[in-house]
């Protein structure tokens, strides 16, 4: 089994760049507020963090999410000029999403990658993982439901639920959408038979987080 030391960091220079060049396009919106960039790959950016983590290392020590998420957040808010940015709401929002892909990823040698940009008002977040047929079932029926309904009754009726800690209550992405109003999208890769690979976009605006 590996430690969280075999995870992997790379930040590539952060001079103003193109994201997402030869990349497909993420189409799947779920927020209820519009935001066409959420499905545009070539935004300029000013800061490019990219991470991977083992998705057991994760699950068996749940703290290393948190370590995780507190280190962008600091990495982000220390380099912008404005020092009222709340570091702990970009901490909860990223812990959230790297949580969510790490319990449900399949969990053997599979990895979690985080991408963070800089898109200036904004930081766009990516993080992917690798899950089985039944559990990326399970993401569309959610995301589907959560795409089509009241997000603040179903979030209310999640948190009031005995099974809200079950995989179909899809109470992180409701707390997320519902008590930060994040514009979030995803795209789903198939592998192979039983393998699928979801991403997981959210945009943070950073005007909110002062």
């Amino acid at each position: 089994m590996s430690s969280v030391n075999s995870s992997e960091l790379e930040v590539p220079e952060t001079n103003q760049k193109t994201a997402g060049q030869n990349v497909e396009n993420i189409t799947n919106i779920i927020s209820s507020d519009s935001d066409d960039s959420l499905s545009i790959e070539n935004l300029p950016y000013h800061g490019h963090l990219s991470l991977s983590v083992y998705a057991q290392d994760m699950t068996l020590q749940w703290k290393r999410c948190e370590i995780v998420s507190n280190f962008i957040s600091q990495f982000y808010s220390g380099a912008n000029r404005n020092e009222s940015i709340d570091t702990n709401s970009i901490s909860t929002i990223i812990n959230e999403l790297i949580e969510n892909a790490a319990k449900y990823s399949e969990k053997e040698n599979s990895k979690v990658f985080i991408e963070i940009k800089d898109l200036g008002n904004k930081l766009r977040v990516d993080v992917k993982n690798r899950v089985s047929s039944r559990i990326k079932l399970n993401f569309e029926t959610i995301t589907k439901t959560i795409a089509s309904g009241n997000i603040n009754q179903m979030y209310f009726d999640a948190l009031e639920s005995k099974h809200k800690d079950d995989q179909t209550s899809g109470i992180g992405l409701l707390m997320l959408l519902n008590d930060y109003h994040l514009n979030i999208a995803y795209q789903i890769k198939n592998l192979h038979s039983d393998s699928f690979e979801i991403t997981v976009r959210a945009h943070i605006p950073l005007e909110t987080l002062y």
